[in-house]
C-alpha cells in the first residue's frame, strides 16, 4: 500500500483516454522556499475515430491536448512533503461538445518517526469529468451537450508499524472518498456517494525476500440521494485476503492474494452478494532493459445505471523494452468482463460486457528536456446489450517538455 500511495502522489494519476509521454528520470528542478520544484508540460495531438464510443453515427475528430504539471517536494530527514497540481485541457476540432478542462491537486506527508513507525497521509482533489459515452452515459453519449463533470475529494492515511527487516509488519489504512457530479437533477444526484474504507494488512516474513500477507478490509458506501428511499443502493463490504508478496527473486517480483468478499445492501429489496476475490501481479525482468508485467484481479464496483453492482474480472499484460539509450517502447493488452448483478430490466438477461484494449507506444528522448511519444490505442466493447457495442481507434503524437 505504501508504494501505491507514493505513486498516486508523485504521478498525480488521473483517468484519461490517452497516456501522456513517458517521463524520464532526469527532469530538472529548481529550489523555492525549501522545496524542489519540478515543472513539466505535455502537449499532444490525437485523432479519435469514435469520440463518444457510439454503436452508430460515430463522431471522428482531431484534438489538441495540453497538460502543465508542477510538483513540489521537501525533505526533512527521513520525512518528505509533496505538493502537486496538474491541469489537463483537450479541445476537439470537430466536436466542441467534448472539450474539457480538468484540475488535479495533491498534498502528501510521508513521515518516518523511527525505524518502526511511519505515516503517509495524502489529500487529493479532482475537478474532472466522464467523457460522453462512458460510465453513466454508455450508449447515450450524444444525449449530453458536454462531458459529465464531477468533483472528487479523497483523504488517505496509512500507518505502518514494524521495521522493514523485521519478521512482522502491520499496515493500517483509512480512506474516505466523496464523489459529487455537477448535474443536479434527481436522476443524476442519485450517483453522488461517500465511500469509507478501513483496512489492515499483516506481513510475516517467510523468506529472505518473501512475506506472507493477511489482509482484511471494511468498506461503507453511502449514497447522498435515492430515487426510491425504500430501495437505496447503500451497502457495506467486507473482504478477507491471504497470499504472498515477493521482491526480486529469480528476476521476478510480485504478489498473489486470494480471498472472500461479502456485500450487504441496506435495502432488503436488493440481493446481497458473497464470493471469491483474487489479486495477482507478477513483474518479470529477464534483462535490465526489458520487462513483462501481468496483473489480474476480481472484485466489485458500484453500478453505473443498471443492476445493483458490477462484478468484474480484469487481466492485463504489458511489455516494456529499451531498444536504445533514448528509445523505448511499451505494448499493453487488457481485458475486463463486467457483469451487472441484480435488478433485471424488462426481463432481459443480466447485462455482461467484455471490454478489450490494445495500447502501443514508442518513446524517444530527443533531448534531455524533450521527450516524444507516438502511440496507438484500440478499444472494443462487446455486450449482450447490442446498442452499447462499439470499437474505437486513437492515434497519438505527444511531447513532454521539462526544464
Amino acid at each position: 500500500m505504501k508504494t501505491t500511495l507514493r505513486l498516486i502522489a508523485l504521478g498525480l494519476s488521473f483517468t484519461a483516454t490517452v497516456a501522456t509521454a513517458q517521463q524520464f528520470d532526469d527532469a530538472a528542478n529548481f529550489a523555492l522556499g525549501g522545496f524542489d520544484v519540478t515543472p513539466t508540460v505535455d502537449i499532444g495531438l490525437k485523432y479519435d475515430d469514435n469520440v463518444t464510443r457510439a454503436n452508430i453515427d460515430s463522431i471522428s475528430s482531431w484534438s489538441r491536448i495540453i497538460s502543465p504539471h508542477i510538483m513540489m517536494e521537501s525533505s526533512l530527514g527521513a520525512s518528505q512533503v509533496t505538493l502537486g497540481y496538474r491541469l489537463r485541457n483537450e479541445d476537439f476540432f470537430s466536436s466542441k461538445e467534448d472539450n474539457y478542462t480538468d484540475h488535479f491537486f495533491v498534498a502528501q506527508a510521508d513521515v518516518e518517526f523511527n525505524a518502526r513507525n511511519r505515516v503517509i497521509a495524502s489529500l487529493n482533489f479532482e475537478d474532472g469529468h466522464d467523457a460522453r459515452g462512458s460510465n453513466f452515459s454508455i450508449g447515450t453519449g450524444a444525449s449530453l451537450s458536454e462531458p459529465d463533470k464531477y468533483k472528487q475529494t479523497e483523504l488517505d492515511i496509512l500507518y505502518s508499524y514494524g521495521a522493514f527487516n523485521s519478521d512482522g509488519r502491520l499496515d493500517l489504512n483509512f480512506d474516505i472518498r466523496s464523489l459529487n457530479y455537477d448535474i443536479d437533477t434527481p436522476l443524476y444526484r442519485a450517483r453522488d456517494r461517500d465511500i469509507s474504507r478501513l483496512a489492515g494488512t499483516f506481513y510475516y516474513r517467510i523468506g529472505a525476500v518473501t512475506d506472507a500477507v493477511f489482509e482484511a478490509r471494511y468498506t461503507s458506501i453511502d449514497y447522498q440521494f435515492a430515487l426510491n428511499p425504500m430501495n437505496v443502493l447503500d451497502s457495506d463490504e467486507v473482504s478477507y485476503l491471504v497470499g504472498i508478496e515477493w521482491k526480486a527473486t529469480a528476476q521476478t517480483s510480485g504478489f498473489a492474494k486470494v480471498g472472500y468478499q461479502e456485500k450487504d445492501f441496506e435495502s432488503s429489496l436488493r440481493e446481497d452478494f458473497d464470493g471469491f476475490d483474487w489479486e495477482l501481479g507478477v513483474l518479470w525482468e529477464p534483462v535490465d532493459y526489458s520487462s513483462l508485467e501481468f496483473i489480474t484481479s476480481s472484485g466489485t464496483n458500484e453500478t453505473n445505471g443498471e443492476g445493483n453492482f458490477i462484478r468484474d474480472n480484469r487481466f492485463s499484460l504489458e511489455w516494456k523494452h529499451e531498444w536504445l539509450e533514448r528509445l523505448r517502447s511499451s505494448v499493453q493488452i487488457s481485458f475486463a468482463n463486467e457483469r451487472y448483478e441484480g435488478q433485471l430490466i424488462d426481463g432481459f438477461d443480466i447485462r455482461s460486457d467484455d471490454n478489450r484494449r490494445l495500447r502501443a507506444s514508442v518513446y524517444y528522448q530527443f533531448r534531455r528536456w524533450l521527450n516524444f511519444e507516438l502511440g496507438y490505442v484500440y478499444d472494443e466493447r462487446e455486450s449482450n446489450r447490442d446498442a452499447i457495442d462499439f470499437d474505437r481507434n486513437q492515434f497519438i503524437l505527444n511531447a513532454l517538455i521539462t526544464l
